[in-house]
């Protein structure tokens, strides 16, 4: 933390040019990392991208179970959940 502090103005700077965030650390434990800004806004819609092509995904194989007849009718929310419990 004493470093971030002393030299805040060239970590920033080294940012745009770093390929991997860089780790805070206070008291030898890493507690937080800093990324670019243009970095995280692209890994972020990046991410969202996948999880949206994942739900996507899996409304598509249910869709399909459903018109197999591969689906299952629950009597109530206490029935499904029970199921997905295991």
């Amino acid at each position: 933390m004493t470093e971030l502090r002393q030299r805040t103005a060239e970590i920033l700077e080294g940012l745009r040019d770093a390929d991997e965030p860089i780790a805070i650390l206070q008291r030898s434990q890493t507690t937080a990392y800093i990324i670019d800004a243009r970095r995280y806004e692209a890994e972020r819609e990046e991410l969202r991208a996948a999880r949206r092509a994942l739900f996507l995904r899996e409304v598509r194989e249910a869709e399909a179970e459903y018109a197999a007849g591969d689906s299952t009718a629950y009597p109530d929310m206490d029935a499904l959940l029970v199921d997905l419990r295991g």
